[in-house]
């Protein structure tokens, strides 16, 4: 039997404490423009600040409301982001287990259409099946794997435009995520990349800060074979996979062969293990870097398997854009902008939160029931979730502006003098 009120009350406190653990040390301003835009990005399951406004069932004219989160996105200062940044991260970092992964990616949002929105840049959509060249933004992401469903937790996230006159290069934002990591762990991680982060500077970048990474590189890559300059995938051709492992990529499983060798980087003359991967869909194998040290079957094993939890940020990315309409977001700032992509970074952690804690809560069970999934088993819940708590607040006759704490103020002091 299902209790709508119970659940709809339930979900509806869980974003007002939630939305008050990421606005501590902060003004009420500020407190009540995130609880809004928890609830309504929970309740309307969109960036457009229409919709969000329409889902706060405010009793005032819907263009008055949303002026005020529009003013608030674009008003909100650089050091009450910090604040909620700082609060949020230490509500995760608990999620993170002693041998934490890191995932980064490089995205994009387009903007075919777009004429007003500030420093329009020209990207490649990669979701596009001719990779065109169209109007946008950049994206650089960085995330964590929780410890238990291996969720990934966004700890850094920025949307950015090489024609803005703040921009300096991509490598710059690069090492912003790489470092945000570190400073959120503060300890040994694992660090996975794609070949788009095949350069010698990421690699002696992360190799400095005394981390494990997993790096897939490009065909075109040379390295020192006992000595001698030879190219990547010239020797990865020669070579048979000796080791044979069952993977699950893109929700299919293969039988893989994987072999590996040492190398040494022509530039820097480090040693690193070379990890080449035969039988994926692509003809061509897969090769990746890694400065962990392989000395058994199961050593090199584990590094295949860190670098295919990278489809993962791939999943979470595209729940942002698919459930959360994140590409079609109005705001033409590149400062509301990223106020806007906070606001749904930490919704998006706090449904991270709850299916950690689906041992412990039983509001995550009824949030996935309610998302009415054509599959019981996934890896990545982010989809079930959002459409789970739509699903819930849609029996909301109000918003959340019941719940909210009415504190009484205290009395001007002039009015106690004795005269």
């Amino acid at each position: 039997m299902n209790n709508y009120t119970m659940d709809c009350y339930e979900t509806k406190r869980e974003i007002l404490n939630f939305s008050k653990k990421m606005t501590i040390g902060l003004n009420k301003t500020i407190t009540k423009f995130v609880i809004d835009m928890q609830y309504g990005l929970s309740r309307g399951k969109s960036c457009l600040i229409s919709e969000i406004a329409r889902s706060l069932d405010e009793q005032i004219q819907l263009k008055n409301t949303i002026e005020r989160l529009c003013d608030n996105l674009v008003g909100i200062k650089d050091e009450e982001k910090e604040q909620i940044e700082k609060n949020y991260q230490n509500e995760i970092k608990k999620y993170f287990g002693e041998e934490a992964i890191a995932i980064f990616d490089d995205s994009d949002i387009a903007k075919r259409y777009g004429k007003k929105f500030e420093d329009l840049d020209e990207i490649i959509d990669a979701s596009s099946e001719k990779k065109e060249v169209v109007k946008g933004y950049h994206v650089c992401e960085a995330t964590i794997l929780g410890e238990k469903e291996k969720q990934p937790f966004s700890v850094y996230s920025k949307i950015y435009s090489c024609k803005s006159e703040e921009f300096r290069s991509m490598n710059h934002y690069t090492k912003e995520s790489i470092q945000r990591v570190i400073d959120v762990l503060k300890r040994k991680c694992n660090m996975v990349f794609d070949r788009g982060y095949d350069d010698n500077k990421i690699i002696e970048y992360v190799d400095q800060s005394d981390n494990y990474f997993v790096i897939r590189m490009n065909d075109k890559r040379n390295f020192l074979f006992k000595g001698r300059k030879k190219n990547a995938y010239q020797e990865a051709i020669k070579r048979k996979g000796k080791v044979r492992m069952m993977l699950w990529f893109e929700e299919e499983k293969y039988e893989v062969s994987v072999s590996h060798t040492k190398v040494t980087l022509p530039y820097n003359k480090k040693d690193y293990e070379l990890v080449f991967v035969y039988g994926l869909r692509e003809e061509r194998p897969l090769i990746l870097l890694t400065n962990r040290e392989i000395h058994s079957k199961e050593d090199v094993i584990k590094v295949v398997r860190l670098y295919f939890y990278r489809w993962r940020v791939e999943e979470y990315f595209r729940s942002k854009k698919q459930e959360y309409d994140f590409e079609n977001m109005r705001v033409r700032s590149l400062k509301a902008m990223n106020c806007l992509n906070l606001m749904l970074m930490i919704h998006m952690g706090h449904l991270g939160m709850l299916i950690e804690d689906i041992n412990q809560k039983l509001l995550t069970i009824k949030i996935l029931n309610r998302s009415k999934s054509l599959r019981n088993k996934v890896l990545v819940l982010y989809y079930q979730m959002a459409r789970g708590i739509k699903e819930i607040l849609s029996y909301a006759k109000k918003g959340i502006k019941e719940l909210e704490k009415i504190e009484k103020r205290e009395k001007y002091k002039q009015m106690t003098l004795r005269l």
